[in-house]
């Protein structure tokens, strides 16, 4: 089928997985899964309708390798009990997708979820008092930093062994990978703080050991701030070295995005997650120049990453304008997640060539439908 959209139609590699079009469904938390971590009918379902839509390659949501880490309802991926029903979401994505491939999520929440550990008290690389909870973590220990780099990797094998094409850490947001690479949350004197290199070690650790499980080609991904907006947080600079690190230790992708549940406290609107009126959301990404708003941070990441792919996430909406980030170099990949919640039927309809811009207006109502019985859906329609 001849296309108006070139390049975002056209395949890439990611070593040796190969994605059919360069629109990734980007992962959000959707609490379609049982209270026992076992992804359901309704799980199913949902991404059933994502590869029907045509896109290239799904992120699921977060899944947990450690139970005082997730969020509810999210699945879990924390030991080989979990391969018979985790393997069912790959085999009902890879039947109806026509190519589309899938990587599981994985992370923990860290400091920023403090109701799911049974004494109230969450985890985090440093004590650091986090206003959006309003508690102050307990800091872990170097024995259980090394438990949990063994978690992360042993359900990398899991999510190989239940059919998954790939996987992607969840490293940004202020989750308890974030909180390890930013020098506002990890302020350890060990060698898993002070230095770029050694903040980034738990990520270096992670996929050495994870590769020593599953080999070298099994794609690993990284979902990562380009800045925390958070004083004396990441900022530019340093995540592009810490990009650096990444691709050396061999992440095949990196989704770049920007903030944390605590700069919500402060400026709700600089990472675009405040749920509000639609008429005051279309005032925000209301025309093709509010879109992409990571797209410098990508374009940076791009020029100084030589080996991992760049994925840009962030307010996309209209096909022109991914197939221009695309054919100028900008990005490899391109990726959307809001829109896909109202739409899951977009890239089939740009490919054929209805290239309309999404309808999605980016007022985040869906992120409060979450604790419904279903779970996540869009709230406007």
């Amino acid at each position: 089928m001849q296309t108006s959209l070139p390049h975002l139609f056209s395949e890439m590699a990611l070593k040796t997985l190969t994605l059919k079009n360069l629109l990734v469904r980007s992962a959000t938390y959707e609490a379609k899964a049982g209270d026992d971590g076992r992804p359901a009918n309704l799980y199913l379902g949902f991404y059933r309708r994502l590869a029907e839509g045509g896109v290239g390659l799904i992120v699921t949501c977060l899944a947990y390798p450690d139970r005082y880490g997730k969020l509810p309802r999210a699945p879990g991926v924390e030991d080989a009990g979990c391969l018979q029903a985790l393997s069912a979401v790959p085999a009902s994505i890879h039947k109806v997708g026509n190519g589309c491939k899938v990587a599981l999520q994985i992370g923990h929440t860290g400091r920023q979820v403090p109701h799911i550990v049974p004494d109230g008290k969450p985890v985090a690389p440093s004590p650091v008092f986090e206003p959006y909870s309003g508690i102050t973590p307990r800091e872990l220990s170097l024995p259980e930093i090394e438990t949990f780099i063994d978690k992360c990797a042993d359900a990398i094998d899991f999510a190989r062994r239940a059919g998954f094409d790939a996987v992607q850490l969840h490293a940004a947001h202020g989750w308890l990978l974030s909180s390890f690479l930013s020098p506002h949350t990890n302020r350890r004197t060990d060698i898993y703080g002070g230095s770029t290199q050694n903040r980034t070690r738990i990520m270096t650790e992670i996929i050495s050991r994870a590769q020593k499980r599953v080999g070298d080609d099994f794609p690993v991904l990284v979902k990562m701030n380009a800045c925390d907006y958070a004083e004396g947080g990441i900022e530019l600079p340093e995540a592009l070295a810490i990009g650096k690190i990444l691709d050396d230790a061999g992440f095949a992708a990196l989704e770049v995005s920007s903030g944390t549940w605590e700069t919500i406290t402060r400026d709700p609107q600089v990472i675009g997650w405040k749920a509000e009126p639609i008429a005051e959301a279309r005032k925000r990404i209301n025309t093709v120049k509010d879109e992409a708003y990571h797209r410098e941070f990508a374009r940076a990441f791009k020029k100084e990453i030589k080996g991992a792919r760049v994925i840009l996430v962030g307010g996309l909406k209209t096909p022109a304008l991914m197939e221009e980030i695309i054919a100028g170099g900008d990005a490899d990949l391109v990726s959307l997640s809001r829109a896909l919640i109202r739409e899951p039927d977009l890239p089939n309809r740009w490919r054929a060539g209805r290239g309309t811009r999404a309808a999605c207006v980016s007022c985040n109502l869906c992120l409060e439908t979450v604790v419904e019985k279903d779970g996540l859906r869009c709230a406007v329609i």
